[in-house]
């Protein structure tokens, strides 16, 4: 009998915890050890699987020493909680959903369709942004012939904002509308240029649709032909 590999959902509320609870409850292979939230305690039951959602320090998550640790937690906050589980558990593995360690020394950029090696193995993975990954998979095979600056434009369902409340995941500001936002800073941008080897014009939008998302990317070559 194949023992299951514990995993633990750090940030487990939103969209994103949803996913990946449907997805580990229906893997032989895994089983949810715990979920944190900040705004959510006990026992709840997500499309169908109950799970129990407890509020925990750093120290504390990492002190049920997991296999594998997912972070969900927003951009720039990943930071004690790697630290307790380094210290705690080195040998477990952690996914980090937010910016933080994209691109970073130590932790592998996890797109495995432009790693030579896929990313096995890896014990510190760094998850690449939803519309980064569409950027770069449309990119990436004509890298080698970008002769200027690729523009890419983005348009998400509102599902990309997360569940606080805002005017980019609003129904009824974004009822026959589309929304532009993060033009010239947006994190993706930094991330899509630092994977293709090319500097980006990005152009992110949300849009009226709940789940989805969409590029248009468009680069001049050295050879059109």
């Amino acid at each position: 009998m194949t023992t299951k590999r514990s995993v633990a959902l750090v940030g487990a509320r939103g969209y994103v915890g949803q996913e990946l609870i449907g997805l580990l409850a229906q893997d032989a292979d895994f089983e949810i050890a715990f979920a944190t939230s900040r705004e959510a305690s006990g026992v709840k039951d997500v499309g169908g699987t109950e799970v129990l959602f407890e509020t925990l320090t750093p120290d504390e998550i990492a002190a049920r020493r997991c296999d594998a640790y997912v972070l969900g937690l927003p951009n720039g906050l990943a930071g004690p909680y790697v630290e307790a589980i380094e210290k705690a558990t080195p040998d477990s593995v952690i996914v980090d959903l937010s910016t933080d360690h994209r691109h970073r020394s130590g932790w592998r950029y996890g797109l495995p369709e432009i790693a030579s090696d896929s990313g096995r193995g890896a014990k510190r993975i760094a998850n690449p942004g939803c519309y980064a990954t569409a950027a770069i998979l449309a990119l990436w095979p004509i890298r080698g012939q970008i002769s200027g600056t690729p523009s890419v434009v983005g348009m998400s369902g509102y599902s990309g904002a997360g569940t606080t409340p805002s005017d980019k995941n609003d129904p009824d500001r974004l009822r026959d509308n589309i929304i532009p936002y993060g033009f010239g800073g947006h994190a993706h941008q930094a991330e899509i240029s630092v994977a293709i080897g090319h500097s980006v014009a990005f152009a992110p939008h949300v849009t009226s649709f709940f789940r989805g998302l969409l590029i248009t990317a468009m680069a001049p070559l050295t050879d059109p032909s």
